[in-house]
């Protein structure tokens, strides 16, 4: 079977390039998740080839091109090299999505006509109507031979945006376009069980990939941290309202102990609040904005990973935070709200906080500070472990194949 990624990933050609023209929130997440993705079923085929259109913002406000970078790329995986390619589009916020829809079905017509002679599956990343009005459109000029796997990393309802009267428009008649296409689709990769609820899965077959850890690409390593007299509590993500950065902050300032420090990164719709309490309190740092590589090396030079992301909100039920599985592979322990997104296997290497309240996350906190040593560096080594063994991009990406084995 022959398997076309359609993705959107940062390849290292031309990572510097997508970050130095990105303003605003950088889609990091996503790119290590579909990374990860292409690694693990590298390793069980070569089959593969990348039709990869970034997932960069718009021009001008937060892309400072009008087209998106073009050219080969290819991805070393631990068994395979696997070839991929940027498709140029037009970036101009709106037109966008037609330009992307256009350049999607060329792209994937010649493909098909490439590879005519095999079994084919397109796998898409993420629910983008361009990505799959094309897709489904192809699917029916070619009859049978292609199937469509959809990865579903989040719901289009639960991704937050402007409440606006266009936008709302907007996305009803998006959702009505995506009914439709939802027909198409033989397949499902789930980033939660309870996805099933709201998508029509039906009799086709799905799984859940909530995440993958893709240690040889991050080259996290187990290692001796450095004794501080000043403890380091440590976020990084979306500063979103929502996902109760300010709980965090205003846990950390109402601690008397003058030995522990809040480092935040990310950027979001709470960033103005946290910079006032940076003003107010030395103990709160704000970072901004940096590439993962440098996340992942103050994850783990921390003394403590806080999510602080409550159950409360529907939304919760069908995500997955990503940070839950970079933040136990780091070497530091954790603490984290349990959601119901997040499989209950989880729970057992990692620090829960039980009650929604500041005052009782700040006492979570404060205990946690005051664990002893021992205890703590076991905590987050059998963590670790945990994702080294359990989450890698082999064992996860083997829920994959085994779903392309039974597309009918």
């Amino acid at each position: 079977m022959r398997i076309a990624l359609l993705f959107g990933i940062f390849p290292d050609e031309y990572y510097k390039e997508i970050i130095s023209n990105s303003r605003g929130v950088i889609q990091y997440a996503a790119n290590a998740f579909q990374k990860a993705l292409i690694e693990g079923l590298g390793v069980w085929t070569s089959d593969i080839d990348i039709i990869n259109f970034p997932y960069i913002g718009s021009y001008p406000k937060r892309y400072t091109k009008l087209f998106s970078p073009e050219g080969d790329f290819k991805i070393q995986t631990s068994q395979n090299i696997i070839y991929g390619r940027n498709i140029r589009y037009c970036n101009l916020s709106l037109f966008k999505l037609y330009s992307k829809y256009h350049y999607v079905y060329k792209s994937l017509k010649d493909w098909i006509y490439k590879n005519s002679n095999e079994e084919k599956v397109v796998l898409i990343y993420a629910i983008h109507t361009p990505f799959i009005k094309a897709c489904v459109e192809l699917k029916k000029r070619f009859k049978s031979q292609i199937k469509i796997v959809l990865i579903v990393p989040d719901l289009p309802e639960y991704m937050g945006g402007s409440n606006s009267f266009i936008r709302s428009f907007l996305r009803k008649q998006n959702n009505k376009l995506l009914s439709n296409y939802y027909k198409e689709i033989d397949g499902f990769v789930l980033l939660s069980k309870y996805m099933t609820e709201l998508l029509p899965v039906e009799d086709k077959p799905w799984t859940v990939v909530e995440g993958i850890f893709n240690n040889r690409v991050s080259n996290i390593q187990a290692s001796q941290k450095q004794q501080h007299d000043v403890k380091t509590i440590f976020y990084s993500g979306t500063l979103a309202k929502r996902y109760g950065i300010l709980n965090l902050v205003e846990a950390v300032c109402s601690l008397e102990n003058p030995n522990i420090q809040l480092i935040i990164c990310g950027a979001g719709d709470a960033l103005e609040t946290i910079l006032e309490y940076c003003k107010k309190d030395h103990r709160i740092i704000y970072k901004g904005q940096l590439p993962r590589e440098e996340i992942l090396c103050m994850q783990k030079e921390a003394t403590l990973l806080v999510n602080p992301r409550t159950p409360e909100g529907e939304f919760t039920k069908y995500s997955f935070p990503s940070k839950t599985m970079e933040y136990l592979a780091s070497g530091t322990p954790a603490l984290i709200y349990k959601l119901p997104g997040i499989p209950d296997e989880y729970y057992d290497y990692c620090y829960t906080i039980e009650k929604s309240d500041v005052l009782s996350f700040a006492r979570r906190i404060d205990t946690i500070l005051r664990k002893d040593e021992k205890e703590l560096k076991d905590m987050a080594y059998r963590a670790q472990k945990f994702i080294f063994e359990k989450k890698n991009p082999i064992e996860q990406t083997k829920k994959i194949i085994n779903l392309l084995k039974q597309l009918k």
